[in-house]
């Protein structure tokens, strides 16, 4: 060189040979390691194909996700240490590293598949998922029957009371314990609330207010004409039992009117109002009775036989237990009053008349006295005796009247 010797030394490097020592390297699974000279020039490679090792990475088969990720990443102007991620539909996201080596312009580049090293990751990953979509549907389920068991549940049994009480069906109505104290709270005020209308209906027919319950309507005054069979019942002599028993005479007047009132029911009565020691009832109003008349008349039949089956307030008391009148014909019934305070009862001359026929009765000396249009309403399924034409106070004509003696309904 410039006319002088100069000594040279030549290295031989065996491409085979570092093949081999890259192959020996703890390379993970499935990844691969590529000694690489400048233009991306293959020296040496992990992972050898028969001991021949393609010249270029463009040179490896399309199906070598690992060579092709490399091939798309490395770059000789990439600074030492340059990382990569790029994607492959063939098996997922490669991490491309490369690095410079002291020789040459050689690098060495590693190709790691993401699932290499994050396979346990995603595995576990998955079972998270489903783990958590198991603890998500487990608590929906359970939420569920919580919800059912501490809600649901007693709503039902509540609003089922609530329509007990609408119905007016307030015996049926108990206090439900529910978990939550809410709930639980609102069942006893139920409960309080059925047992203070259940006082209440003591008060006013529950024949009358079920109608206005059922449809909705406003108690407001009114009322309509109706054929109705009115029943007056009182006992005899209460002004004497009062002078002489003074408040002692209450329990023989509410056993007189807790049997009277029982009989009335039975007959599908309606009891009006008391009135001192008498009681009012009345049939068909409500509700529709055929055979108001009949059922009226029974009615004091049992009345008169629960008096005499027990034993008279006083001696003197003895024949006559109870004094009923009884008369059928138009009165006007309804919500009588005003807007204030209202009284289902029913007014007219059939009402005093009704009335009238107790005193008839205590004249007659009998303990039944009925109208003729009463007798007549019963079309003749009664024995009556005639007590004949009868002068009434407050009316012009006379007035034909019938009683039923002990006998003549004895069934």
């Amino acid at each position: 060189m410039f006319g002088h010797f100069e000594g040279v030394v030549m290295v031989a490097v065996s491409l085979h040979r570092l093949s081999a020592i890259l192959g020996g390297l703890k390379m993970p699974e499935g990844s691969k390691a590529f000694v690489l000279a400048r233009d991306n020039a293959v020296l040496a490679t992990s992972e050898p194909s028969d001991g021949m090792v393609a010249a270029r990475l463009k040179d490896f088969a399309a199906s070598d996700a690992l060579a092709a990720a490399v091939a798309l990443a490395s770059s000789p102007e990439k600074p030492d240490g340059s990382r990569t991620l790029v994607a492959s539909k063939a098996i997922g996201p490669i991490f491309v590293s490369s690095g410079k080596l002291p020789f040459e312009d050689w690098r060495l580049v590693t190709a790691i598949p993401r699932a290499t090293f994050a396979r346990d990751i995603d595995a576990n990953t998955e079972r998270l998922i489903f783990i958590i979509g198991g603890i998500a549907v487990l608590s929906a389920v359970t939420a569920i029957l919580f919800a059912r068991i501490l809600f649901a549940r007693p709503l039902s049994r509540l609003a089922e009371q609530l329509h007990m009480i609408e119905r007016f069906e307030l015996d049926a109505v108990e206090h439900r314990p529910a978990l939550l104290a809410e709930l639980d709270h609102f069942s006893a005020a139920l409960k309080r609330m059925s047992s203070g209308l259940s006082a209440f209906a003591r008060f006013m027919p529950v024949e009358v207010v079920r109608p206005l319950v059922d449809g909705g309507l406003k108690p407001r005054p009114g009322g309509e004409l109706r054929d109705i069979t009115v029943l007056f019942a009182d006992l005899p002599g209460f002004t004497e039992l009062t002078e002489e028993f003074g408040a002692g005479v209450e329990p023989s007047l509410t056993r007189f009117l807790s049997l009277s009132i029982a009989a009335i029911h039975a007959e599908g009565g309606t009891v009006d109002k008391f009135i001192g020691d008498a009681v009012m009832a009345i049939w068909n109003a409500p509700g529709n009775v055929p055979d108001h008349a009949l059922r009226a008349c029974r009615a004091a039949v049992a009345i008169r036989n629960a008096m005499h089956a027990m034993a008279p307030i006083t001696p003197k008391h003895d024949e006559i237990r109870v004094r009923i009148g009884i008369n059928t014909g138009v009165a006007l019934v309804g919500n009588i009053g005003s807007t204030e305070r209202l009284s289902y009862t029913a007014i007219g001359d059939v009402v005093n008349l009704a009335s009238r026929l107790v005193g008839v009765a205590k004249d007659q000396g009998v303990e039944i006295a009925l109208s003729d249009e009463t007798l007549r309403k019963t079309r003749d399924l009664i024995q009556t005796r005639p007590l004949g034409c009868v002068g009434i106070r407050g009316r012009i004509a006379p007035v034909r009247v019938h009683t039923i003696d002990p006998a003549d309904m004895a069934d």
